[in-house]
């Protein structure tokens, strides 16, 4: 990897663990009551829309409650407070993340993510402060797989897609970065930043 300057992340489930069937079978004694919230919301084609940017929460709370009559008051929980319960720093990650940046190489965020979570997440966490840049799906109206927010990213900081290694855990995202020429880490557990770490710290752009 030695023409490599720059790390792209993914967030979800490579720098911030996102386990919505955990926290609702935690938080449900019904089983039914789980299954439910897990596919009207978190699988539904309004939290699609929500990465997107093309519909607000309110419009995304009014068009589910409609389908989960008796049901509104977990669906509003979820649209408009799950990212101050349902998610978590991987500070094994984040730490990663730390010695890379202080390695020289440019350290940048590429993910599908709402606009209110976003920024409510972004200001929780010191550690976007590493980041030099960021493209988030919901401010541009693209979302991963697609190749155009890869283009979107690479454009905006001049970045050369063969100078790049792109993380996530999503294997159809990993698969577009390299159709892209970038490398790239299908991510399943922080070791896998750990052994790009190793390979990497001896070639570091400083």
């Amino acid at each position: 990897m030695k023409e490599i300057k720059n790390i792209i992340f993914d967030l979800g489930n490579v720098l911030i663990e996102f386990d919505p069937l955990k926290w609702l079978t935690k938080s449900y004694d019904s089983f039914d009551t789980v299954e439910t919230l897990y596919k009207e919301v978190f699988q539904s084609e309004e939290w699609k829309l929500l990465d997107r940017g093309s519909i607000t929460d309110k419009e995304a709370y009014e068009r589910i409650s409609r389908r989960l009559p008796g049901m509104e008051k977990e669906v509003e929980r979820i649209l408009f407070y799950w990212e101050s319960f349902l998610i978590e720093e991987m500070t094994q990650s984040t730490a990663i993340l730390r010695k890379l940046k202080d390695l020289g190489y440019g350290i940048y965020a590429l993910s599908n993510y709402p606009e209110r979570g976003f920024i409510n997440t972004e200001a929780f966490y010191p550690f976007f402060d590493l980041f030099d840049g960021k493209v988030v799906s919901y401010a541009y109206g693209e979302m991963k797989p697609d190749k155009k927010i890869y283009e979107i990213l690479l454009e905006k900081y001049s970045l050369k897609a063969e100078e790049c290694v792109f993380i996530d855990d999503t294997l159809a995202n990993v698969e577009a970065a390299r159709a892209l020429g970038m490398k790239a880490v299908h991510f399943f557990h922080s070791n896998h930043l750990m052994d790009l770490y190793l390979q990497l710290k001896d070639q570091c752009v400083k």
